[in-house]
């Protein structure tokens, strides 16, 4: 049991040094996602994710000989609270810290398609504002011949 609050004390201490120094991907989704709120909200779960595979990380790294069960049982239930995850079995904990890993890697990968998906917006918008104004030049050249 105190194996498990060291843990969860450290990755506190982990979420609070991140906030207090400006960390990047705390604060970087803020102002990049504002227009965009569903790319916040996975920015956000992003680095929610990453904090609770933070504690695995720590886990494993401090207690590398200790099967961590009860540790298991505090992070599933953290994990209960805040997903739609129904019920876990404990057997399963590395299989969960794979998953987690997992979610990580795909919530990545939808936040770089809506930033591409943000680009070409962007260039459509670019490229509709030029062939609109070399519409309007040729319509005003062919007003002014006649």
């Amino acid at each position: 049991m105190l194996e498990a609050l060291h843990v969860l004390k450290e990755a506190r201490n982990k979420l609070v040094y991140d906030f207090n120094t400006k960390k990047y991907e705390v604060y970087m989704p803020m102002y990049r996602y504002e227009k965009y709120p569903e790319l916040m909200n996975l920015a956000i779960e992003n680095y929610f994710i990453s904090w609770v595979h933070y504690h695995f990380i720590a886990w494993y790294e401090q207690y590398p000989d200790k099967s961590g069960k009860l540790f298991y049982q505090v992070i599933r239930d953290l994990l209960l609270r805040h997903s739609d995850v129904s019920e876990v079995e404990p057997r399963n904990h590395s299989f969960i810290a794979e998953l987690i890993s997992s979610k990580i890697q795909f919530i990545d990968s939808l936040i770089r398609c809506g930033e591409m998906d943000n680009d070409k917006y962007r260039d459509l918008l670019l490229e509709y504002e030029k062939d609109k104004t070399l519409f309007e030049r040729e319509i005003t050249r062919l007003g002014g011949n006649s």
